[in-house]
């Protein structure tokens, strides 16, 4: 090979090389040149181009992310990229790192790009921070909704409910697959409460900050009990409303607990009520009956004194000492059994005898006033009837509605008791052409809350008891009082008995 050839192959050599060829066609064969100086010279031209071709694979497969190539040995070419290499293989290490959740890495690679990594790292770390946050606090959501002893349901915007915890399952009797996606909560709410639900749920959308009631739940089996409810609205991650928080709690024993103290503080007032009514009358509607006892009984004795006492005198103030007693006992006597209902101490005592006897019995202990007015009693007596039931209520219900009939009946009048059984149920009347009832009076004349007495035909005081006593003894004894009056003509008394 001449030596214009070697030099022409060795410019074409050159010129590849200039022109950065991934590939350079060598045809030289350095053992065939003559001259040592060109052939020294093809010799470094050669090797040259050998390692640019190294080199450049190795530079072409780094750009490329190829980092498994290994760099060329004894290659000063690739000595600037070895450094580079190193590097971007360590860089790679590191991002595999990092993605594997090792976030205390730093890379230190290169100006922009390792802030930039860096940057992403320190963003990592705090989202880490957070989901470890957000982890922590779904597993304290789950501890609570798992133990907590009060009732928590999530729901949506619709009230389906999406999620329960297991104290609101217990709660309502339910289990997960019934209600879970499937049930409205406003199912479970009382009918009678679900607009106080409703607009407790409206003010909480609006802004109001209302969030507590006492509401009724309803089971699916009809069971109702008292709920105090919590409401909240639920969040998304854009704060926007996306459902409800409801903790719900069962408070049936403390309603139960303020019905029973409510009753209590009612039946204490009414006791007190009973016993100022109790004390009133004894002031006011016993005294005068007393005083009369006493001026009567003043004027036997000073007639009594006299050396000529007057029989006549002294026969009528007798007639009058004793209407005044018998009065002033059977007072005392309603008295005594009207305080006693109303204590609630008064207990039935069951026994047989024969309603006709007790009718009869009642009529004839009634005959020394109804004389006194000239008033007959007539007893319009059916079959013998025997019953079952408590022989002093009943004595106590006859005695006061005759002696009521003799009040009310004028001079010569008359009185009639009757009696009549259908099947179990035997119906007593006493009957009277007295004064009647005003129709505006009669609601009233069984209240024993209401003490007005209306005077007899004789100016007779009562204390308006012994009606009210009838009406709470017959009710006792599981009858029913009614009675049957136009004013100016009489009245008509009829209660029931049933055998005990």
């Amino acid at each position: 090979m001449n030596s214009n050839d070697v030099i022409l192959e060795l410019s074409n050599i050159t010129e590849n090389l200039l022109s950065g060829k991934r590939k350079i066609k060598i045809d030289l064969d350095i053992d065939s040149v003559e001259d040592e100086f060109l052939k020294t010279l093809a010799t470094g031209v050669v090797e040259v181009a050998k390692q640019y071709m190294e080199c450049h694979g190795f530079i072409v497969d780094l750009s490329h992310g190829r980092l498994c190539t290994e760099a060329p040995k004894g290659n000063a070419f690739a000595n600037p990229f070895k450094q580079l290499h190193s590097e971007l293989r360590h860089l790679t290490w590191q991002i595999q790192q990092i993605a594997g959740g090792d976030l205390e890495q730093r890379v230190s690679f290169s100006g922009d790009f390792s802030d930039a990594i860096n940057k992403m790292i320190d963003e990592l770390r705090e989202r880490q921070a957070l989901s470890e946050q957000i982890r922590e606090n779904e597993n304290l959501f789950r501890s609570i909704f798992r133990t907590s002893p009060e009732g928590i349901i999530l729901c949506d915007l619709c009230h389906c409910i999406i999620h329960a915890s297991n104290a609101a399952l217990r709660m309502f009797n339910a289990d997960w697959d019934t209600i879970i996606g499937k049930a409205q909560y406003d199912d479970f709410i009382f009918y009678q409460d679900i607009d106080k639900y409703k607009g407790l749920v409206n003010s909480l959308m609006e802004g109001s900050g209302i969030s507590f009631a006492e509401l009724r739940v309803v089971l699916l089996d009809g069971t109702i009990f008292w709920t105090e409810q919590n409401v909240s609205i639920l969040l998304d991650s854009n704060s926007e409303p996306k459902g409800y928080i409801i903790v719900v709690r069962d408070i049936s024993e403390r309603k139960a607990a303020e019905a029973q103290l409510l009753q209590y503080t009612d039946e204490l007032n009414e006791s007190n009520m009973n016993k100022d009514k109790l004390f009133s009358i004894i002031s006011h509607d016993l005294k005068s009956p007393f005083n009369a006892l006493l001026g009567t009984s003043n004027a036997i004795e000073y007639e009594l004194s006299k050396e000529t006492a007057d029989v006549n005198k002294i026969k009528k103030y007798s007639k009058i000492l004793n209407d005044s007693a018998s009065r002033t006992f059977g007072l005392v006597n309603n008295l005594l059994e009207w305080a006693r209902l109303q204590a609630d101490r008064i207990e039935l005592k069951p026994e047989q005898f024969k309603l006709n006897e007790i009718i009869v019995e009642n009529i004839t202990i009634a005959q020394t006033a109804a004389i006194g007015k000239n008033i007959s009693i007539e007893f319009v007596q059916a079959d013998v009837c025997s019953i079952v039931s408590d022989r002093a209520i009943i004595n106590t219900i006859l005695r006061n509605l005759i002696s009521n009939a003799i009040k009310y009946t004028p001079q010569n009048g008359q009185i009639i008791v009757s009696m009549m059984q259908a099947e179990n149920i035997y119906v007593v009347s006493v009957q009277d052409n007295g004064m009647g009832i005003h129709a505006d009076k009669i609601d009233k004349l069984f209240d024993s809350e209401n003490l007005e007495s209306t005077p007899g035909t004789a100016n007779e005081k009562g204390t308006g008891l012994g009606l009210g006593l009838c009406k709470e003894f017959v009710t006792k004894i599981g009858g029913e009082i009614w009675v049957e009056s136009v004013f100016g003509q009489g009245a008509t008394f009829s209660f029931t008995l049933i055998n005990i």
